[in-house]
């Protein structure tokens, strides 16, 4: 069976963000990304789809849609700054709501629910998350036009200016001037190292840390436990290595002394302050994705006490639709099971409005995602960290892939996320296909002061586990050596 979609995916338009992730905890992503904030006149995307196979996931959204979107958040920050800034506050009273929901309901004992008040507590997750939190899925659209948007500014700013080393002054206007939950987390972390270093009761801290960090663990593939044993290899290895606190204040000086030294353009300028909101605004969102998956997992988990089904099949449900179906023994085991092999979901106004699976699945992503990559010695991306470094590729497809990195290695992955954070901090460099100026890979890579490379679009189709590489992140080039 063809999607009558097929048609829209056209080679060259399209672009292929790689995860761990499966339908039960993408959904409100699938909503966000193509609706419109509150109703916003900020635009989302045309239409957009994702392909699984087995715990792996490929986002596919159009090029066109992404630079429509950029070009359109610059252009009404520039009219009008308040509407995005007015936006972001009202969207972070309903974020401090799901905080509050969170906590109440991660420790929620399901097991004393009825099939009904599991349903219900199942849409009131879905009610906060899609409509009254609700996912800004504009912020992707300016993230993969802005980064080489600014590249291409700055060059032609610099070049007519004599300013020279224009990759520095572009890793200064892009850097975070806000720390990360990843940094909270590892600060609070050191504040209970320094307590129990000096004798101090520190047992509380620990067990409030666990319960305030409980989703840091979890992906789009599923929620994983954040265990006290987890939290106590962490204190042992700053025994050999405490990280440095990161100087944000640093950033931000930095940031506004190159400010004021030359006078940018205004769309230089409109696109550093967009930058600079939208990574916090990422990252918090990425909070916003990580508690509804934890939450959803416990159900998932909960029906599975219930029903004889398995749980990575039900990874594969989507929707509360689909949840009351197989509650209910609507849904079968061997769609689901279709679904695991290959499945494709495509989606527009908020909603999926096509499902594939199995063959028809994979022919449909074989198709849309074909390039040809042959005799490339000579990989170019956007700089997203500057420096120096040769080693031996490693691709990282999966969370799995994180534990075959050993130190100096070249991290390959078409995008970096949270959890591979330990894997980034060994490698000597990082490359990824896919990422902006706002992206986890340039946040995380420029924190490490690694050297970094993103939006290469083929670096994981091109290089292979062991080819010894060059990352040459000051002028933005990957050679096969």
């Amino acid at each position: 069976m063809k999607s009558k979609y097929l048609k829209i995916f056209k080679k060259g338009n399209v672009s292929i963000e790689h995860y761990d992730g499966c339908p039960a905890f993408i959904e409100m992503t699938f909503a966000g990304l193509t609706s419109a904030l509150y109703g916003s006149d900020f635009k989302a995307y045309s239409i957009s789809g994702s392909y699984f196979s087995n715990r792996q996931g490929d986002y596919l959204s159009l090029i066109s849609d992404q630079q429509e979107i950029g070009k359109f958040v610059v252009s009404e920050y520039l009219k009008d700054k308040s509407k995005i800034t007015g936006l972001y506050k009202e969207w972070l009273e309903n974020f401090k709501s799901m905080w509050v929901f969170y906590y109440e309901n991660f420790d929620k004992d399901l097991n004393n629910l009825s099939d009904e008040e599991l349903l219900l507590w199942s849409d009131q997750i879905v009610d906060l998350y899609k409509n009254k939190v609700s996912m800004p899925g504009f912020i992707d659209g300016f993230m993969f036009y802005a980064d080489s948007r600014l590249d291409e500014l700055l060059k032609d700013f610099c070049e007519n200016n004599n300013i020279p080393k224009y990759q520095e002054v572009y890793t200064i206007l892009s850097a975070a001037v806000e720390p990360s939950f990843l940094n909270e987390e590892e600060e609070d972390l050191k504040l209970i190292y320094s307590k129990t270093q000096v004798g101090e009761e520190a047992e509380k801290l620990k067990t409030e840390h666990l319960k305030k960090y409980s989703y840091i663990k979890s992906s789009y593939a599923g929620y994983e436990e954040y265990r006290s044993d987890d939290l106590e290899k962490q204190l042992e290895e700053f025994e050999t290595h405490l990280p440095e606190t990161i100087d944000f204040e640093l950033n931000k000086k930095s940031k506004n002394e190159l400010k004021n030294k030359y006078n940018f353009t205004d769309e230089i300028t409109a696109i550093a302050e967009l930058s600079e909101l939208l990574i916090k605004w990422q990252d918090q969102r990425k909070q916003y994705t990580l508690t509804f998956v934890t939450l959803r997992h416990k159900l998932l988990e909960e029906i599975v006490r219930r029903i004889n089904i398995d749980l990575e099949l039900l990874r594969y449900v989507c929707g509360p639709q689909e949840i009351k179906d197989v509650l209910k023994g609507k849904l079968s085991s061997a769609i689901l099971e279709d679904r695991k092999k290959h499945s494709v979901f495509l989606n527009e106004d908020g909603g999926v409005v096509e499902v594939l699976s199995g063959n028809d699945a994979k022919e449909f992503f074989d198709e849309v995602s074909a390039l040809d990559v042959d005799d490339i010695k000579e990989i170019k991306g956007i700089v997203a960290s500057l420096g120096n470094a040769r080693g031996n590729v490693k691709i990282v497809k999966s969370v799995d892939d994180i534990k075959k990195i050993e130190s100096g290695d070249i991290l390959v992955a078409g995008m970096t996320r949270p959890e591979h954070v330990v894997g980034m901090k060994k490698a000597g460099a990082i490359v990824t296909d896919d990422g902006g100026i706002t992206c986890h890979a340039a946040i995380v890579s420029r924190e490490l002061k690694k050297p970094c490379i993103i939006g290469t679009k083929i670096s994981t189709k091109v290089l292979k586990d062991g080819m010894k590489v060059e990352v040459d992140a000051d002028n933005g080039v990957v050679k096969i050596l």
